[in-house]
Formats: structure tokens, C-alpha cells, sequence
């Protein structure tokens, strides 16, 4: 009966256990859910009042409401907060860990004392993804997790969806800091801007600002990466309208565009709508000399007029360098022809028939190879059967003869003055402005040079050129008279430098000479004239500006003022006949080196004597004169919206490619193409690929060499 008695009290006791956790159940409250967004980790809910919140290290109140306020004041605030950086700087130096500061190529490596820090760590992840444009879910890696956790055991790793967030906070926040730089110096800039089609087959549209700053450095930033509707001319003028609005840009010197006619309405759109914003200052000379033609465009258009008199022997050296290169017995049975011929170590490389100068690179190092060609030629009998066959329904061209490798080495040496002027025109980082009157003299001295030639086939190539280059640069009326000021306020050429390059052009014309060098003079004079006008409206810190000792808007001495190029005449092509066409810079320099018996001439820029010269010079030196620097940003738009990525949003797309613009300004060597870099990593490759395969074959023959002695 006890035992009975005692197992209904332990019933009763469990019902009425249940009871009660049902009924704490039932008064339990749903959870309010967690804040996502990492502002959150610097704010604090008001006790009396959830719909407000107070900054962890200031106090400063903000509204908070989940629907009503959003979180863009907390974050522009958390940006400003002086209270956050000091609490930063604590946090980074309260935890010490020891490290070695230099790293390769330093012989001290002195071991120092460096704090660690959550923020700082969740910070370099994030400039990590975005310098080296990779996904936001990088960071969700279990490898990578992995090493951190080893390398890092602190350290917290955040998901894809916070670094997401946290790009778009490091986005502002550089954007903020680089608008105070433009806004508050009133900087002038120049513009280039470019029109892409991502995998999104969404039209996407490029600005990169240009200019010096106080410090006579160059600038080249992207300011806008955006979606446009369409391709008009009236869009994109409207783009680049809205842009300068967003970023507080009120005073523009240039837009540099390619030839593409919507191109020409859309700076005629911009010139109208600055000069409706009624601000003396915001355009110079009415905008007459704004647009700016792409002279790598130009140049593109030049040669491929020239080369198109070429089709034939270009043709049959295609074709032999694609035989060879078509598998990897024939390159290899290349090779040793090569080697059996005394041929340059090396390999010949296959052109993109649409860009010249992968074809001039081509025709570059099959000339090396020419021996070797004859020599396959004799002990190889697939390669004479290769050109009887047919090609879209036609005789493959080729093989090449003698005359066509004579015509591919005229080719090649005059070439060399174009592909200079290519890499000349695309640096981005330099001042090139300067450079590219002298680089047009040059192109003029050798069109001229090549006009007077004996052989019909040369003065052909050269009238072909000659149509183009005068379309775009007749120096009486086409070209942009700017880029002649441009030569001029370099300070080792001047005034004296144009009058030496028209007299090279118009040699039997005194009276052209004359007033051209007027028609110069006069817009220098005009330029001064409203520069000194901005001026006087302007605060007297606007017109003097420090220029740092011996630095000249940061261009050196070019090894492109001393090269000479050498151009073949007649058709023996043996070299010993020959015209020497220089830059006119180099004539110019060993003129004035004469005029002051070898006296060394010291030329600077003195902006406390010279102030409004010192602002000209500033805003004319900083104009770009190809449009390279948008379109580089196009390779690295291609890498973020790969075929993986294609769901990115615009947003996210303009936040990554920016950013990484912004991070990496002071780390950017010359974003020219280098073609031929890229030639010697295809060649690395294909090299590797044939040691591998020898290793293959090696091992196959050991493992033969083996059974058999097992059979035995």
C-alpha cells in the first residue's frame, strides 16, 4: 500500500511539473530577431525608447525605427565618429603579438610589437576580396577557414553576407573621403569614359576621373562603374552630367571619347548643360576645345589602312606560324629546326588578326625565325601539302617567299614607330599630354618619308595612312589645338618646340609656319586671360599652389625623346639604304643644345611668380589623350561578373570594381597592355605543357622498358 501510496505522489508530483513548464511555455514571448546588419555592433537600443539607439563611444542619438529609419545616418556617422577611431586605435594596440616588420629583400627584419584587433582583421578579409576580386563566398572556404583557424585561432570569421555588407560600408567610406578630396581643393578634372556589355548582357558604363593634385601628382580614379539604358548620345551625356552632380564635380577641363558619333553628341550635351549651370568656372573657353579624340583609337585606324596593302604576304606568314603551332609534333619538329639552323632561343607566336599590333608582334618574331621556316620547309612533307589545301572554299595562302619576308621586315621596322606611339598614347599613369604632339611629328615625318620612296608598293601603304592621319590630325584645322599647348608647357620644350615641328610640316609654306605659331599663341593668351578671370572671383589659396622641388607634374625624362627609327627604301631591302627619321624633340634638342654652345639650359615652373601658368599648366598637363584607363576597368568588370558571378548586382558591381580602383591607386604600375608579357606567360605555358608531355612519354617508355625485362 506504501509503495502504491508513493508512486501516485511521484505521478502527481511529474503532472504537476508538466503543468507548469506548460504553462511558462504558454507566457514565453517570441524572441525579437537579431540585427543582420554589422552597423549594429557600435549602437545600442534606448531602454525607454527601442525606437532609438545612442553610439557606443560618443552617445549621439539616433532614430532606429525597423520600418520608418533606416541605418544610413548611423553608418555615415560611425564613419565621422572621432570617439570610434580613438576606441580603434586602443583596440589595435591592446593586444600585442610579436612580428617581423620588412620582409623580403629587408636584411633587418626587426621584430616589433603589433596589436590585433577583430575589426582590423574583418577589414584586411575585405580588402582582400575586392583586390583580389574574388567571390563574397571566399570567406564561407572551408580551406581558407581552416587556415585561419590555425593561423589565427582569435579570429572570428564573418559570413559571405557580412562581407557583403562590409564592402559596401568600405565603399562609401573610401568614396566619402575621396569626393572631400575633389570638393574641397575644387579640383578641375578631366574625364575618359567607355561603354561595355557584361555576361549580364547588360550595357554598363565607365567615368575615371583625371587630374594633379596640390601635390603634383597625377590621379586617375573611377568615379562611376553604372548601368545605362542605351547607347545614344543624349544617355551618355546625361551619365556623365549626373555623375559630376553626385560627386560635387563643378569644374571640367576635357572629356577624351573614341570616334564613335554619339560620342560627339554626347560631349556637345555636357558643354550645354555645364554652361546652363550659369558657373563662369565649371567649363574654359566655352568648352571649344573640350572633346578630346582617342589617339590610340586614331593610331588603330592609321595602321590598319596601311596594312590592309599587306594582306597577302601577311597572310602566308599567318598560315606557316599557325602550321607550325597547330599540335606539338610539328612545334616540336620546329624547334629543332630552329636549333639545327643556329635560330634565337624562343618560339614564334600567332597573331589576333583584328589588333595590329599582335600582327607587328608576330611578323617581330617570325623574322627571327626565317631560317628555321626554310629549313621545315625542306624536311617536312605534311608542310607543302598544308598550303594545297583549301580555306573557305579557296587556296590556303602561302607558303611565304622571299619577297614576302622582305615586305614583313620594311613592315615590321616602320611598324616600330606605331607600336611605340601605342604604348606612349595608353600609359595611364603618367602625364601624356606632353608627349603626344611630338609622337604625331614623328608619325608625319615618317609618312612623309615613306611618300618619297622609290617603291610603288610603300607609297601605296603610305597614301592609304596618309588619309586617315590627315582625317583626325591636319594640323591646320583638326587637331585639337590643346594638345599642341600641352607640348609647349612642358618645360623643356616651350613655344619655340611647336614653331620647330611646323616648320617640319609645312617646310615650303613659311606663311602656314606663321600662323600656326600665332593661332598658338593666341590661345595661350586666351587661356590666360580666363584663368586669370576664375582667379580674381576665386579664394587667393586657389591660385597658389606648391610645387615640390625638383618635380615636374611627376614625368622624368622619356627614353621615347632619343629613339630613332629606321626606315627602309627601295626594294632590295639590304638595309644600307635607308631614311633616318628622328622625333622632332631630338632635332629640336640638338638645335637649342647648338644655339647655347652646349650650356646646359635649366627650364621650371615657378608658381610664386607664375600662378595662373601654374593652374594652366595643372589642368592642361592632366588631360588624358586615349581612352585606355576606362577601358582597362572593363577587364576587371569581366573577372567580377564572370559566368559564376552573373547574378551581382549593379550596386555590388560598381562597389567591388571602384573600390579596388580607389585601394589599389597608390600600388598601380602603368596599366598599359603589354602585349609582349602577355606573349612570354602564353609561352611559359605552352612550354610547360610540352615538358610535361616528355615526362609522360619518358615515363610510358621506363614502364615499357620494365615489362619487357619482366617478360624475359
Amino acid at each position: 500500500m506504501s509503495g502504491h501510496s508513493r508512486s501516485n505522489s511521484i505521478s502527481d508530483d511529474d503532472n504537476q511539473s508538466v503543468q507548469m513548464e506548460g504553462t511558462q511555455k504558454a507566457k514565453r514571448k517570441r524572441p525579437a530577431m537579431k540585427k543582420r546588419s554589422a552597423t549594429w555592433n557600435h549602437f545600442t537600443l534606448l531602454e525607454d525608447n527601442p525606437n532609438k539607439c545612442k553610439c557606443n563611444y560618443c552617445g549621439r542619438q539616433y532614430q532606429c525605427h525597423s520600418r520608418r529609419d533606416g541605418i544610413t545616418n548611423m553608418r555615415n556617422h560611425l564613419l565621422a565618429c572621432l570617439a570610434y577611431k580613438t576606441f580603434r586605435e586602443q583596440q589595435e594596440g591592446s593586444q600585442q603579438n610579436l612580428t617581423t616588420e620588412g620582409g623580403e629583400g629587408n636584411a633587418s627584419n626587426m621584430v616589433l610589437a603589433k596589436g590585433w584587433s577583430q575589426d582590423a582583421c574583418r577589414r584586411a578579409v575585405t580588402k582582400m576580396i575586392i583586390m583580389g576580386e574574388l567571390p563574397l563566398s571566399f570567406v564561407d572556404n572551408k580551406r581558407f577557414r581552416h587556415f585561419c583557424s590555425v593561423a589565427i585561432p582569435q579570429f572570428v570569421m564573418p559570413s559571405r553576407r557580412t562581407i557583403g555588407r562590409d564592402v559596401m560600408d568600405l565603399f562609401l567610406e573610401e568614396k566619402i573621403m575621396l569626393k572631400s578630396l575633389i570638393c574641397n581643393n575644387k579640383q578641375r578634372v578631366s574625364l575618359t569614359t567607355d561603354l561595355w556589355t557584361s555576361v549580364q548582357n547588360m550595357s554598363y558604363m565607365v567615368i575615371t576621373a583625371h587630374f594633379i593634385d596640390s601635390d603634383w601628382c597625377l590621379n586617375k580614379r573611377i568615379i562611376s562603374f553604372s548601368v545605362i539604358e542605351d547607347h545614344r548620345g543624349k544617355m551618355i551625356g546625361k551619365k556623365i552630367v549626373a555623375c559630376l552632380q553626385d560627386w560635387g564635380i563643378e569644374r571640367l577641363f576635357a572629356i577624351t571619347v573614341d570616334n564613335a558619333s554619339t560620342n560627339d553628341v554626347a560631349v556637345n550635351y555636357v558643354t550645354m548643360q555645364l554652361l546652363a549651370w550659369r558657373n563662369d568656372d565649371a567649363i574654359v573657353l566655352a568648352g571649344q576645345y573640350m572633346h578630346v579624340r582617342c589617339c590610340a583609337h586614331i593610331l588603330n585606324l592609321i595602321v590598319v589602312s596601311g596594312l590592309n596593302e599587306l594582306h597577302a604576304s601577311v597572310a602566308a606568314i599567318r598560315n606557316t606560324v599557325k602550321y607550325v603551332r597547330s599540335s606539338t609534333t610539328r612545334l616540336q619538329a620546329f624547334k629543332q629546326c630552329a636549333q639545327q639552323v643556329k635560330c634565337p632561343n624562343g618560339t614564334v607566336v600567332l597573331d589576333c588578326p583584328i589588333r595590329w599590333n599582335s600582327t607587328y608582334l608576330m611578323l617581330m618574331t617570325a623574322l627571327k625565325f626565317q631560317a628555321a621556316f626554310d629549313r621545315i620547309a625542306e624536311v617536312d612533307k605534311p608542310y607543302e601539302a598544308y598550303f594545297l589545301e583549301k580555306e573557305n572554299n579557296t587556296k590556303r595562302v602561302g607558303p611565304p617567299g622571299p619577297e614576302d619576308w622582305e615586305r614583313a621586315g620594311r613592315i615590321v621596322k616602320f611598324l616600330k614607330v606605331f607600336y611605340d606611339a601605342t604604348l606612349l598614347f595608353s600609359a595611364s599613369l603618367s602625364v601624356t599630354s606632353n608627349l603626344c604632339y611630338d609622337t604625331i611629328g614623328l608619325i608625319e615625318s615618317s609618312l612623309t618619308a615613306l611618300e618619297a620612296s622609290r617603291d610603288p608598293w610603300v607609297v601605296a601603304m603610305a597614301y592609304q595612312m596618309r588619309e586617315n592621319f590627315d582625317k583626325y590630325w591636319e594640323s591646320s584645322g583638326k587637331i585639337n589645338k590643346m594638345l599642341i599647348v600641352a607640348s609647349i608647357l612642358d618645360p623643356r620644350a616651350k613655344i619655340d618646340f611647336a614653331k620647330h615641328i611646323f616648320e617640319i610640316i609645312f617646310a615650303n609654306d613659311g606663311w602656314k609656319v606663321e600662323e600656326m605659331t600665332k593661332a598658338v599663341k593666341d590661345l595661350l593668351n586666351e587661356l590666360y586671360d580666363a584663368y586669370s578671370a576664375m582667379c580674381s572671383s576665386s579664394t587667393p589659396s586657389m591660385c597658389s599652389e606648391s610645387v615640390p622641388s625638383g618635380s615636374y607634374g611627376g614625368t622624368s625624362y622619356s627614353p621615347y625623346f632619343t629613339t630613332e627609327v629606321g626606315l627602309p627604301e627601295g626594294p632590295s631591302g639590304d638595309g644600307d639604304d635607308i631614311f633616318r627619321v628622328s622625333r622632332p624633340f631630338f632635332g629640336y634638342a640638338q638645335k637649342v643644345f647648338v644655339q647655347n654652345e652646349g650650356k646646359r639650359v635649366v627650364s621650371e615652373v615657378n608658381e610664386s611668380k607664375y600662378p595662373i601658368l601654374e593652374k594652366i599648366a595643372r589642368d592642361v598637363l592632366a588631360v588624358p589623350v586615349s581612352t585606355v584607363a576606362s577601358e582597362s576597368a572593363f577587364s576587371t568588370g569581366r573577372r567580377v561578373i564572370d559566368e559564376y558571378r552573373s547574378s551581382l548586382t549593379p550596386c555590388m558591381v560598381e562597389a567591388l570594381i571602384c573600390t579596388e580602383n580607389w585601394l589599389q591607386a597608390k600600388l598601380f604600375a602603368n596599366h598599359v597592355y603589354n602585349l609582349q608579357e602577355d606573349i612570354k606567360e602564353q609561352i611559359f605555358h605552352m612550354e610547360l605543357q610540352e615538358e610535361f608531355v616528355r615526362s609522360q612519354a619518358s615515363t610510358v617508355e621506363t614502364v615499357n622498358a620494365d615489362m619487357g625485362v619482366m617478360d624475359i
